[in-house]
């Protein structure tokens, strides 16, 4: 199981399994013993969910699309091509990532885990090839390359995922 993804039996009903999502909020999927699937998403700062259900075909077909199988985005595509194993890919960093409030200069990113910060989307404003001076802030998306094997040293230094 994924580390990202907790599961719980539910005695006499199926399992539970529930996602932190990357906007803050929690996804819960209930898979019935029958086979329904009931999905509650909980937005950040919320205390109602937006609840769906599924049968098992549905359920099925929604999890295909999800993973990929009907439609790929360029974007995504993008993402999983490998060249001489130099990946690009976006990571969005919370109020605890461990980068947040830091410059990169601090970080010193590139150095550490051989991963570049290309781009830093906030809000509406895009920050293209951002120097040391640039602070990182909770809610910033970043662009970054580098080899898919440095993304794990990246991901704790700055996301800390």
């Amino acid at each position: 199981m994924n580390r990202d993804v907790r599961e719980d039996e539910l005695p006499g009903i199926g399992r539970r399994y529930t996602v932190s999502c990357d906007d803050g909020g929690v996804l819960t999927i209930v898979v019935h013993n029958t086979g329904r699937r009931d999905i509650y998403v909980l937005p950040p700062d919320s205390d109602h969910p937006a609840i769906v259900t599924f049968d098992d075909g549905r359920a099925r077909a929604v999890a295909a699309i999800l993973s990929g199988d009907y439609f790929t985005p360029p974007a995504v595509r993008g993402v999983q091509e490998v060249m001489d194993g130099l990946v690009i890919d976006w990571v969005t960093l919370t109020p605890g990532s461990p980068g947040t409030g830091h410059s990169l200069a601090d970080l010193a990113v590139s150095s550490a885990t051989g991963v570049t910060i290309m781009s830093i989307l906030r809000g509406k404003a895009t920050i293209n090839e951002p120097t040391g001076f640039e602070v990182l802030q909770a809610g910033d998306r970043l662009v970054i390359s580098g080899r898919r094997d440095n993304l794990p040293a990246f991901r704790r230094l700055v996301a800390g995922k």
